[in-house]
């Protein structure tokens, strides 16, 4: 009997226990490989020719172009170049990827952008055309709009770190004085809480990177004036950021570099970002900085974001663009 029991059981559980397996492969779909590549670095797919060409000399004079407001020059992207037949399974998984291509039969140039094509997180561009004119033509009108591709898809990797291991202490600093959500990072500790400002540090061996949080009361739409938010900048900061020695302080130093602005939206929020160099008053150091400065309207108030680095001797591109995906993780907290 107990025999006979257990075989009508495994007959039943059987048949089951397939079906779900068969379901199951039905519905998963392929897992991507994980992209490879350094930060900041674009992988160019382009025959020899159209390499050395004047379409290579736009592509590198456009990526290889200057990172603004940094204290040494600093490429937008590194390049790396390979022919098609080079461009195999291996290099297929690069994070970065433009692809130029002669094509006869092509009318018209075709510009694509895509993302996670052949690896995750990838983004890849890619423009084909019956000629080295159309090419070169396309690539001009739309190189801005790779660099957002990839910048962009630069800043989302980063935010996917840091969301696995947050400070959960500066959230609750956030929503309590901004009624804000950010990912700040654990390795991040909180530096200092005043009214309307928060300072969040990372300190490693020789580097630090930093972020500041500050508001105050909206009057006008001169919130929007770069010469009043670096005016405000260095209030807050004279204040709040002390530098190594007796009466140092942070302020941003316009004398060396001008800072550069640009007014974009974030979040369906007009802002202006700034990025320039900030140094200590009697003391030495300094770096680059990147902020954003918004309106909180329902709270009638002028929210500053900011990011620094320091590191002496170091390459800034990538430190600062750590920062900047930090301030870009921030939301309003609905009431």
């Amino acid at each position: 009997m107990k025999i006979y029991r257990a075989t009508r059981f495994w007959s039943w559980l059987i048949p089951v226990l397939l079906l779900f397996i068969v379901s199951s492969c039905k519905d998963d779909k392929p897992v991507k490989a994980s992209s490879t590549g350094s930060p900041s670095e674009l992988l160019v797919v382009a025959e020899n020719n159209l390499w050395k060409s004047s379409l290579g000399d736009s592509v590198r004079s456009f990526f290889n172009g200057p990172v603004p407001a940094l204290p040494q020059p600093e490429p937008l992207y590194r390049l790396v170049n390979v022919k098609e037949d080079e461009f195999g399974r291996v290099l297929k998984i690069h994070r970065n990827v433009l692809i130029l291509t002669i094509d006869s039969a092509m009318k018209q140039p075709l510009v694509e952008m895509r993302r996670d094509v052949w690896a995750a997180p990838q983004s890849v561009a890619k423009i084909s055309a019956k000629s080295l004119s159309d090419l070169k033509s396309a690539f001009e009108e739309r190189k801005n709009d790779f660099l957002n591709l990839y910048d962009n898809a630069e800043i989302e990797r980063l935010q996917q770190i840091y969301k696995k291991s947050l400070n959960l202490k500066a959230a609750e600093a956030l929503k309590e004085n901004f009624n804000l959500s950010m990912n700040i990072p654990a390795d991040y500790f909180l530096a200092k809480e005043k009214d309307n400002f928060l300072w969040f540090r990372r300190e490693a061996n020789k580097l630090s990177q930093g972020i500041l949080i500050y508001s105050y009361p909206y009057t006008d739409t001169n919130a929007y004036n770069p010469l009043k938010i670096i005016s405000v900048r260095n209030q807050f900061t004279e204040l709040y950021v002390p530098g190594p020695s007796d009466s140092s302080f942070m302020v941003i130093a316009d004398e060396y570099m001008e800072p550069v602005s640009r007014t974009l939206r974030l979040k369906k929020n007009l802002a202006t970002e700034i990025r320039g160099l900030w140094e200590v008053k009697k003391d030495f150091m300094g770096g680059p900085f990147i902020s954003y400065t918004l309106v909180d309207t329902k709270n009638n108030r002028v929210i500053t974001l900011d990011g620094y680095v320091f590191a002496p001797g170091e390459r800034k591109h990538d430190l600062l663009k750590q920062v900047q995906a930090i301030l870009l993780s921030f939301e309003f907290i609905e009431q």
